[in-house]
């Protein structure tokens, strides 16, 4: 009965024994499948990259692709705005460039350059700092220049029914052009290859007809695969106006008082050797200026004079726009 119970005692114990065992052999091999998973990869081989050496700022690039803002006008575009009557009337209302930086001179106030002239000036910049191109070639200026003393090339010269394009380069280039495109450059595109003639007339004038405009252009070309031949004849007149011509300008808000007709200081001597009635004072010296609408050819002797400026003082101020032009 005791060696039998032992007996059984022993097998237990075997069969535990061996439980642990599988219980602890189990889990290692679990672990050790898990390690084999997570081996890294094989690094990849290093790629090798070529060297490229920069030798210029001046790097050709596709034709859709450019270093700067390029704003362009085409013919279509030209035609839909309006302001197709002159070169100088169609830039100026542009949104890129300012009305007042392409100023149509006239014989009355030459303002920035020689009268009957039409100057460009981009970013509000001399007109000598912008470049004007025809077909992409510098042009002669016009034989005369800006106030600053730059030559500039005068738009009235080119006939906007010529031009097919207009390309205007709205940032400096001055590293590529040199000095005179520091504010820009305007590029005409003329026509080269066109076939047949067109002929334009315009008119044009105000309520009161006194400031008629008149145009006339005639376009026309002919050639075959190898020659082309294209002409354009042109013929632009705009009445003058003056001042005096509308009532909002008749007179100025001020008149002048120290201008044409002089405000002259001159000495007592001078006034009497002259033939003048000096006004009675002890003073040297008076002023002295001539009538109203004087033509310049009034004599000393039907000039006022006052011990201060006349005009301004006991008579009215000089009234420019009488004369001036609009």
């Amino acid at each position: 009965m005791e060696k039998l119970m032992i007996k059984n005692v022993l097998n237990k114990f075997r069969f535990v024994r061996i439980a642990l065992v599988g219980s602890v052999g189990f889990p290692f091999i679990v672990a050790s499948n898990a390690f084999a998973q997570a081996a890294p990869p094989p690094p990849a081989p290093a790629a090798e990259v070529e060297r490229v050496i920069v030798t210029g700022s001046l790097i050709p690039t596709a034709e859709e692709v450019g270093p700067n803002p390029v704003f362009s006008i085409n013919r279509d575009l030209i035609n839909k705005s309006g302001a197709g009557t002159t070169t100088e009337q169609l830039l100026q209302r542009q949104p890129v460039i300012g009305g007042s930086n392409i100023p149509v001179q006239n014989n009355g106030t030459s303002q920035s350059g020689p009268s009957g002239t039409a100057a460009l000036s981009l970013r509000g910049l001399d007109p000598g700092a912008t470049l004007v191109l025809i077909d992409r070639r510098r042009v002669a200026a016009f034989p005369g220049s800006a106030l600053s003393g730059y030559g500039f090339v005068d738009l009235t010269t080119i006939p906007i029914t010529a031009v097919q394009s207009i390309d205007i380069l709205k940032d400096g280039a001055s590293t590529t052009y040199g000095s005179d495109a520091v504010a820009g450059v305007v590029n005409f595109n003329l026509y080269k290859d066109y076939r047949g003639a067109q002929v334009t007339i315009q008119y044009g004038n105000t309520l009161d007809k006194d400031a008629a405009e008149y145009k006339g252009d005639i376009l026309f070309g002919v050639g075959n695969d190898t020659t082309s031949i294209t002409g354009n004849i042109f013929y632009y007149k705009h009445h003058d106006m003056f001042n005096h011509d509308r009532g909002n300008s008749l007179v100025p808000p001020f008149l002048s008082s120290n201008a044409v007709p002089w405000n002259l200081r001159l000495t007592v001597a001078a006034i009497e050797e002259a033939g003048g009635t000096p006004f009675p004072t002890t003073g040297s010296a008076e002023y002295g200026t001539p009538p109203d609408n004087a033509n310049g050819l009034v004599p000393a002797s039907d000039y006022i004079y006052f011990t201060r400026r006349p005009r301004g003082s006991i008579l009215p101020g000089f009234n420019f726009n009488l004369y001036s032009s609009s």
